[in-house]
């Protein structure tokens, strides 16, 4: 078998042309959606430009607040906030189990919900017993003012990134976060 060489008649190098195009186009559109999926997406961010502006976080805040308001009467009860679905879109997760061997649980913080009714005395800031939708949209306001730190009114990918550092430092000074990892399970050794 021999091998002749093509000829070059001109419809070769627009072959090689196209298919060079091609490939260069896969491979960016293959890198761009790969950087989308590895940066943190801006939760509410309704017009996909990468921010969250002041008026996204606050059409965010009033679509959860409306999502809680089970009974749609305007207000935010404890037992409407405990319901409440974890941030994500996730299920409610389920109670604890039992304690095993017939143990008592263990008791309630103070006012039988622990953080969660703090959460709620922190947002009911003049203390009827309801949380409403301004006091609600405060509160919103408030998280959105820590995160932008450049006060530019938007709050880009840097401090996302910033304020979800910040979060994580503070719950390990609560505990938990610094703790050096429990010992491993003892296994029988040889020798001992």
């Amino acid at each position: 078998m021999t091998l002749r060489p093509i000829e070059d008649n001109g419809m070769n190098r627009v072959f090689l042309a196209a298919a060079l195009a091609s490939a260069s186009f896969m491979a960016v559109a293959l890198v761009g959606s790969t950087a989308a999926q590895t940066a943190p997406a801006a939760r509410g961010d309704a017009d996909g430009d990468g921010v969250l502006s002041r008026d996204e976080a606050m059409a965010r805040a009033d679509a959860r607040f409306d999502r809680l308001d089970a009974n749609k009467d305007g207000k935010l009860t404890p037992d409407e906030m405990q319901a409440r679905r974890p941030m994500g879109g996730a299920e409610p997760a389920a109670s604890a189990p039992p304690p095993a061997d017939g143990a008592s649980p263990p008791p309630p913080g103070p006012g039988g919900r622990g953080f969660g009714e703090r959460m709620f005395a922190r947002l009911d800031t003049n203390g009827d017993g309801v949380i409403d939708r301004d006091e609600y949209r405060a509160q919103a306001a408030q998280r959105f003012d820590r995160m932008d730190t450049n006060r530019d009114g938007k709050v880009d990918a840097a401090e996302r990134q910033a304020a979800r550092e910040a979060m994580e430092q503070m719950r390990g000074r609560r505990g938990g976060g610094d703790m050096p990892p429990p010992p491993p399970a003892s296994a029988d050794k040889p020798g001992q």
